[in-house]
């Protein structure tokens, strides 16, 4: 091309580069339109920096696509080859056919601007002309590209034309197309910027509503100390804000709702599954379900742990709509508001436990009859747990068996079980048991269950004095009745029942201590004494024995106090296996042994004597002998008392051994045997 071709053309190009007037912008200017103007020109100062290097090639792309459809229209581009090179000297895109003849010349020519432009901060001449030995019939220019402000090196354009059509003024249509193709490139640049700012805007507006809605949530959530409503708040902020998409809980344990919504989540099924991943790995799984739909798992986490997973279900389009930081941001809000009621609801579930133990504890220390805390524990189990069936068991340590000592099932009360059940399973374990569906049960049948058509069931053991001795079980018709704050609470009560029973068996064993001889198992004389008493005062007759066993001390002397002592222990046997069973039998003192026979006369009581007088030499070693004297009081006796009772058993004993021993005496009359 000619030196006047390239003179013009840098005209043009200093021209076109000038741009505005440094003064017609100056803040001192009079002219006060200066701030208005720059205010509504102000993208012309807009300009490529460093953070926007990573889409300088794209847009030099989108811009030559633009550019190079508006060029072919032009009748001197008529079969020119059009190419973008980046900055850095690497092809783009190109526009015609042949551009394999013009590439390594061009790509030459780049890499020879390259080097000079490193070495001077001045740009390069605006078009540069090439001849190609490969494409004689074709003249390559090309056009440097450079940022507006800066002139930093943006790119090339290159053009190769036929020869014939490089005429006087080719150098301003190039220059034009040039600037045409900035104008382009800055026009994609600015939309880009733009799009950037509106997108932050949009963020901005976006975490400004997620702000606003969540505090507007959290304030709601904060305010509610339910676990229920909790979670209520949660359905219905989500379906407010996200109307087509499914919202379901699945919770790792109770959560204490009966909501279709709420689920309980199973760890141990499908791995793969959205909601056990998000819960295993605690965070955010999103997958699609289906061909069109996609879902969600969301962990539902508080400080203390994850508590389970929000399920979101919906279809491809909400996916990209929907918030799923928001949703994120609610469900953290949500697990820390539920752990928050629920500590709530836990401490106003412990004042309560506390004071059913308490009111357990009083009741059943109230009564030190075993049968009457048996049956009130029953009651109280059921009205605390809303069960339909309760049973406590004892094992009875003679056959091995469980015997019933209460039930509310009318049909269970004389029942026995072997240890083969469940309830031999907590028997042997010493641990509670919790069954929530008895038709997956794998083990043992239980006639418990059976018999009530129960399907869940709480079983623990009853430990009486720190020992194992039984079980407690509760139980209801519906699956999954109980939870597991019902199973731990049912484990608290059980050791207090075990203490109001192992009270009360301490209790008959100290008064039976108290009542009975520790020698011969036979009643003391004071208490044999009270119920004469008591006796006396509502029956109409009654006969005392009195029992000396003759020579007695010479079988200690003889035999020692040992052999002494298993005569007594005989003797004490002979005597109560003699009695009937509402005798009272007695060791009055020493050898002397007493049998009182309520509504009983001498002459009956004298048979029973006689027995026993034959029994004893028979089945004493040493053989003994006994001495025996009976007395008899009547309603219509004078006097009637204990004392003279035993005054006439006592004189009629002394006749009997006065008489010779071995015998008895009724009353003053003596009987020779």
């Amino acid at each position: 091309m000619t030196e006047h071709l390239h003179k013009s053309a840098y005209k043009m190009e200093d021209l076109l580069l000038e741009g505005p007037k440094p003064e017609k912008y100056n803040r001192n200017s009079s002219d006060s339109s200066n701030d208005l103007h720059i205010e509504q020109h102000w993208l012309e100062f807009l300009d490529v920096n460093v953070f926007d290097t990573e889409h300088i090639e794209r847009i030099l792309k989108d811009a030559f696509e633009e550019w190079r459809i508006q060029m072919l229209t032009i009748p001197s581009f008529n079969e020119a080859i059009f190419s973008i090179w980046s900055g850095s000297g690497t092809c783009l895109a190109v526009q015609g056919e042949g551009f394999s003849s013009v590439k390594k010349a061009a790509q030459q020519k780049i890499q020879q601007i390259l080097a000079e432009r490193m070495g001077h901060s001045v740009a390069s001449e605006a078009i540069i002309e090439h001849n190609l030995s490969e494409a004689e019939d074709y003249s390559l220019f090309t056009l440097p590209l450079y940022s507006r402000s800066e002139q930093k090196q943006l790119g090339f354009l290159c053009i190769a034309v036929m020869q014939e059509r490089v005429t006087e003024g080719f150098a301003d249509l190039l220059l034009s197309s040039k600037y045409h193709y900035q104008s382009c490139f800055y026009r994609r640049f600015e939309h880009l910027f733009l799009a950037d700012m509106l997108h932050i805007h949009k963020l901005s507006d976006n975490e400004n509503r997620r702000r606003s809605i969540l505090l507007q949530i959290v304030q709601r959530m904060q305010e509610k100390m339910d676990v229920s409503a909790v979670l209520e708040e949660v359905f219905d902020s989500v379906a407010f804000l996200f109307p087509a998409v499914n919202l379901t809980l699945y919770m790792s344990q109770d959560g204490g709702m009966d909501d279709p919504r709420v689920k309980p989540l199973y760890l141990h099924g499908d791995n793969s599954s959205v909601c056990v991943r998000a819960f295993t790995e605690e965070r955010i799984i999103t997958q699609p379900s289906t061909r069109h739909q996609y879902e969600i798992g969301i962990p539902f986490r508080g400080k203390q742990g994850t508590y389970g997973v929000f399920h979101i279900e919906g279809n491809q389009e909400w996916i990209e709509d929907v918030d799923l930081k928001l949703i994120t941001m609610m469900a953290d809000t949500a697990g820390t508001a539920y752990e928050n009621a629920k500590l709530h609801e836990q401490s106003g579930t412990l004042i309560q436990e506390l004071r059913m133990i308490d009111e357990l504890t009083k009741r059943l220390n109230r009564s030190l009859q075993l049968t009457d805390i048996y049956e009130y524990a029953v009651q109280q189990l059921i009205r605390i747990f809303k069960a339909q069936s309760c049973c406590i068991l004892k094992l009875n340590p003679e056959d091995q068996r469980f015997h019933v000592m209460f039930s509310n099932v009318a049909a269970l009360r004389n029942e026995t079980f072997s240890l083969s059940g469940i309830s031999g399973q907590v028997y042997k374990s010493g641990e509670p048991f919790i069954l929530f569906n008895y038709e997956n049960y794998n083990g043992p049948s239980s006639f418990f269950m059976e018999t009530t058509g129960s399907m869940s069931m709480m079983a623990v053991p009853l430990r009486i004095s720190g020992q194992v001795e039984g079980t407690v079980l509760v139980a209801h018709q519906k699956k999954q009745y109980f939870s597991y704050n019902n199973f731990r609470f049912l484990d608290m009560l059980a050791v207090h029942i075990g203490l109001a029973v192992t009270n009360a068996t301490l209790h008959a064993e100290v008064k039976r201590l108290a009542t009975v001889d520790a020698l011969t198992g036979l009643y003391v004389r004071h208490y044999v004494d009270r119920m004469i008493e008591e006796r006396q005062s509502t029956d109409f007759c009654g006969s005392l024995i009195i029992i000396d066993i003759d020579q007695f001390k010479q079988v200690n002397d003889s035999y020692g106090h040992q052999v002494g002592d298993a005569v007594l222990k005989q003797v004490g046997n002979i005597i109560r296996e003699s009695a009937g069973p509402n005798d009272l039998c007695a060791r009055w003192g020493g050898e002397e042994i007493a049998i009182y026979l309520p509504q009983v006369s001498s002459e009956q009581a004298k048979m029973i004597a006689e027995t026993i007088r034959q029994r004893v030499p028979e089945s004493t070693t040493p053989s003994i002998t006994v001495s025996i004297g009976i007395g008899e009081w009547c309603w219509l006796d004078d006097q009637v008392s204990l004392e003279s009772l035993f005054y006439r058993a006592d004189m009629a004993l002394y006749a009997a051994k006065n008489g010779g021993r071995n015998r008895i005496v009724v009353e003053h009359k003596m009987i020779d045997r």
